[in-house]
């Protein structure tokens, strides 16, 4: 049976806690912490009091701005699509008979990249559930193997320079492990933590295979229409011949509106994978705050089904505001395309090239500093319907006032998650290689697609493990804010992790909402 009123892990809340002197802050058990007035009214915490109950639609002009640019994408993926070659799909009646890479049997192997991700990612996150702590280990060292043998294979191949950065950075990192070793500890709890609430609503895990599906149809879409655009774009090429000094002619062709389109088509594309990853983000830290503040309560949850309500604010009430974040980081990644794309024409120019260079670099850092405070604005947009102005705010707020950073800092659930994400690509891609090998279609037959092929299939399975895992890093998040704004709520419901926190970091434990802001 799930624990009622706090119990966890061997821990009753029901029951009188130990008194203020039998507590030792070294012991690992980390007891409950003393009686506390958290009141009788179970939902009514500072936290509950300000949850999203009843929302208010917020920046709404980014919805509309989203969706007019959403359907002008559609108006021009149709027109591209329609020059895609007319035996597009078409199927002879053979796996290898067939020289047309857009094919069914291509079709069939991407259909099993997505099966293959999906159950792998699935019997990953029940490891992650019984092996926590040995986890967390594993992925420490497959990270530092990992580094040391890439830098290994670099100085094998002559590459002298990448690989002893790979080495030093290698070395390095296993020597971090006597420092990292003392957060093993938290980073199981709070990782032992959200996968409970995980399995207390496995509606997290099924919203997100949805949303996997819903990215990946928009993707494959975005993807023909991509390549449709090359043979569309054609008819407004222009060429103009010219003589250069040594009275030779040459020809100069341009073709500004295909630029634009593909600028514009970058653009859609990071901003609808964005928002449809964002509102997945947004819906999983919604589930996850109601747990926190209402689990346990007399009253019970404000709603029957957390997740689909959760679901339901996201898709309409905070849309504008997850439209809003997103646009953020897809101008600064069509910026980045740009300045990518100059890079690669401008081989002959040194100057240009460092410029570009430079340019990719800090708009690389701007994009992880703005991403990792969406991050968390989008947990405060989903418990308690703010704008996404005052959301980042508060974001900034907790980070810099209340020590949450420490706790981001100190877990080590995300090199889990990226040793997950990495053995999934790695599986995938040699499933691709098995069925392009044993069905030899013929538009392979000099091998020529084979690596572009594996290469696509370990990217795309990485993105899908990341989404299907959603519900942890997500949870993670969620756990972090809810601690911050109510510390009360955590403590009735996992006094483990409390106690634990409020040794560690009792600047966290405060609560934001010592002093009423809203």
């Amino acid at each position: 049976a799930y624990p009622q009123n706090g119990e966890y892990y061997g821990n009753s809340y029901n029951q009188a806690p130990p008194p203020q002197q039998s507590y030792e802050p070294s012991n690992t058990q980390y007891p409950p912490p003393p009686p506390q007035d958290y009141g009788n009214n179970g939902g009514d915490f500072k936290g509950a009091k300000h949850y999203n109950r009843e929302p208010k639609f917020r920046d709404l002009w980014a919805a509309l701005l989203f969706l007019a640019q959403f359907a002008l994408f559609v108006v021009i993926a149709a027109l591209f699509i329609k020059s895609l070659p007319s035996t597009a799909f078409k199927n002879s009646g053979k796996t290898h008979n067939t020289n047309d890479f857009f094919s069914l049997p291509t079709m069939i192997m991407w259909l099993c990249v997505l099966l293959v991700s999906i159950v792998f990612s699935i019997v990953y996150l029940g490891l992650m559930q019984m092996f926590a702590g040995k986890m967390l280990v594993i992925s420490f060292w497959f990270a530092v193997v990992s580094m040391i043998g890439t830098g290994i294979y670099y100085l094998a191949a002559k590459i002298w320079f990448a690989g002893g950065i790979m080495l030093i950075f290698g070395i390095f990192y296993a020597l971090m492990w006597f420092s990292w070793r003392h957060r093993i500890p938290f980073s199981k709890l709070v990782l032992e933590v959200v996968c409970h609430i995980t399995r207390r609503f496995p509606s997290t895990i099924a919203i997100s295979v949805g949303f996997l599906l819903i990215q990946a149809l928009y993707s494959a879409f975005w993807s023909l229409a991509f390549a449709g655009s090359f043979k569309h774009m054609q008819q407004y090429q222009s060429c103009s011949t010219h003589t250069d000094r040594n009275g030779r002619q040459y020809q100069s062709c341009s073709n500004v509106r295909q630029i634009l389109a593909w600028v514009f088509m970058v653009f859609s594309f990071y901003w609808t994978s964005s928002v449809i990853l964002n509102v997945l983000h947004t819906t999983i830290c919604g589930t996850f705050a109601t747990f926190y503040f209402f689990e346990g309560s007399p009253q019970g949850y404000p709603t029957k089904n957390p997740t689909l309500s959760s679901l339901k604010r996201a898709m309409t009430n905070s849309f504008g505001s997850i439209c809003f974040g997103s646009l953020v980081v897809a101008i600064i990644q069509t910026v980045r395309a740009v300045v990518r794309a100059i890079r690669s024409q401008g081989d002959d120019n040194v100057v240009l090239q460092l410029l570009a260079c430079c340019a990719d670099c800090i708009l690389g850092c701007i994009e992880a500093i703005v991403e990792f405070f969406n991050k968390y604005a989008y947990v405060e947009i989903a418990m308690y319907g703010k704008a996404f102005v005052p959301a980042a705010k508060d974001t900034w707020t907790l980070i810099k006032d209340r020590g949450v950073d420490a706790l981001i800092n100190d877990c080590l659930i995300g090199n889990v998650l990226q040793m997950g994400a990495f053995l999934c690509a790695a599986v995938v891609a040699l499933v691709a290689w098995l069925y392009i090998t044993i069905t030899k279609p013929e538009y392979n037959t000099t091998g020529s697609y084979t690596a572009p092929i594996i290469i696509a299939a370990f990217v795309l399975a990485m993105s899908m493990f990341m989404v299907l895992l959603k519900s942890i890093d997500s949870g993670a998040a969620t756990t972090f804010v809810c601690l911050a704004e109510d510390p009360d709520a955590m403590a009735r419901n996992n006094p483990q992790l409390f106690a634990m926190v409020r040794e560690t970091y009792p600047q966290v434990v405060r609560g934001v909402h010592a002093v009423e802001r809203f």
